[in-house]
């Protein structure tokens, strides 16, 4: 009967690329709070891929930092490139976001709002990391 709403609802794909044992890492933000996170995993999304972090800055509840690199900036920078974007880079550019989302964000707004990466977020970090 309602099989048209159930339709446009469209199911999350699950998580790929978590690692078998997760690190358990720590960065102190310019704020100066110190978040400790960890990798849970990548999916496609719309418009993008989605990279999914958990993160607390209190060492108590963790939260769900979801960093989304949108496809768009990532053909760009290919094309402007001449050689594909690797998943690894992909990877680093989205843990840059994370960390510059701890540097910009107070800890009860981080997991609030998906971290978007557009094109010049790409360039930012990739040449922040010399990958530029």
């Amino acid at each position: 009967m309602f099989g048209w709403l159930r339709s446009k609802k469209k199911a999350r794909e699950p998580l790929r690329g978590a690692p078998e044992v997760r690190r358990l890492k720590t960065y102190q933000s310019e704020t100066g709070y110190v978040y400790q996170y960890y990798y849970d995993g990548w999916r496609p999304v719309e418009g993008g891929r989605e990279f999914v972090f958990m993160a607390t800055a209190n060492r108590g509840e963790y939260g769900a930092v979801a960093v989304v690199i949108e496809e768009a900036a990532v053909r760009a920078w290919e094309a402007a490139r001449g050689r594909e974007l690797i998943s690894a880079e992909q990877h680093a550019v989205a843990k840059m976001a994370l960390f510059a989302a701890f540097d910009d964000r107070r800890p009860e707004e981080i997991a609030s709002v998906a971290v978007r990466v557009d094109e010049a977020g790409v360039e930012k970090f990739l040449e922040q990391l010399g990958r530029g």
